[in-house]
């Protein structure tokens, strides 16, 4: 079935994204004389918007857990002091919401003649939705780190850059070294080798220490699926991943590594057909490339693949289309290896 081709709307306060929101039954919706068929779907997803408008954003079954966002508005404000909030959401009741905090990181862009520092800022990015479509999720995933002396807690560390206005999803983070990654770009992004690495599961994991003081980090997707989820013990870990990220100063993963790298190489010539090589579709790819020239015009810079793939970001979650929002994470990140490839290797 054909999506509707949208703008994705944007937020920086909660008060767009924390709406009335309730599973109620059906039938109380239906007028009188109506009998509900289907014995699998009857609950039904009811929104108040900010401007009034009552949606009816999936149904669902009796099992189906609503995760508000004023439960993650709440967790955020407790355990995630001073941060602020940048959020893409649909009408369709989708939302990814950047939590972004005061730790920065400079990457340099330097030609012959100018230099150019961007800044990057600590920040997590959450998955939600009323449909029940995609899944909760914690883009920054949690690593669990085991040591002689006892065992800490670590979370992966998205980056928000302010001239893009959004997260970016390109990550090194499934390979615990540079040369890990590298190796896995030379193979040409073998499915099976990463998914070695990567242990996916809803809660962390330690692998078994083979007489190293200091254990293999194991990479966790944290993932919270709508069926059945104890609400409570859901709050109780969002403290603790919440507790972890604000406690950590930057990643443990060469993801800051590879954006240097991206921004000591130039663009190809041919770098619309390597965007498009990706997978991201030749209007968004065409929308990278006038973002690029922007980019260059505003930062008054040559082009090269930091540059490059940050216009791929901005076209991805600032143009109209009818990808979804995991989707549009899915290229960004596609699109971050296929340039890591051109600067590495």
């Amino acid at each position: 079935m054909s999506q509707q081709s949208i703008n994705l709307e944007r937020s920086q306060t909660w008060d767009a994204l924390c709406f009335p929101v309730a599973s109620v039954p059906l039938e109380t919706l239906l007028p009188i004389g109506y009998r509900i068929v289907p014995s699998d779907r009857k609950q039904a997803i009811v929104g108040e918007l900010p401007d009034g408008t009552k949606n009816i954003f999936a149904m669902q079954s009796g099992e189906y857990s609503l995760i508000k966002n004023e439960v993650l508005r709440e967790a955020a404000e407790l355990y995630l002091p001073g941060h602020t909030i940048d959020a893409s959401f649909t009408p369709q009741g989708e939302f990814s919401i950047n939590l972004i905090l005061p730790d920065e990181v400079n990457i340099a862009s330097s030609s012959a003649n100018t230099k150019v520092v961007d800044r990057l800022y600590k920040s997590m990015i959450i998955n939600n939705s009323y449909s029940g479509k995609t899944p909760f999720s914690l883009q920054g995933t949690a690593l669990k780190e085991h040591i002689e002396t006892g065992t800490t807690s670590k979370m992966r560390v998205s980056y928000y850059r302010q001239v893009c206005t959004n997260g970016l999803m390109g990550w090194a983070d499934d390979y615990m070294s540079f040369d890990q990654y590298l190796t896995w770009l030379l193979n040409g992004k073998p499915k099976k080798f990463k998914d070695a690495l990567k242990i996916k599961d809803a809660e962390l994991a330690v692998l078994t220490g083979r007489q190293v003081q200091r254990e293999q980090e194991v990479l966790v997707d944290k993932k919270f699926h709508h069926k059945g989820l104890n609400l409570e013990v859901f709050k109780k870990q969002l403290a603790s991943i919440f507790t972890a990220f604000q406690s950590q100063t930057n990643s443990l993963t060469p993801t800051i590594g590879v954006y240097k790298e991206l921004a000591k190489r130039p663009t190809p010539e041919n770098l619309a057909t390597v965007i498009t090589e990706s997978g991201l579709p030749k209007m968004l790819a065409r929308n990278a490339m006038d973002r690029l020239a922007e980019e260059m015009r505003l930062l008054e810079t040559p082009a090269n693949l930091w540059l490059a793939y940050n216009a791929v970001n901005h076209a991805l979650f600032n143009s109209r289309s009818s990808l979804s929002i995991s989707d549009r994470f899915r290229l960004d990140e596609a699109a971050f290896h296929q340039l890591a490839t051109l600067a590495l290797t």
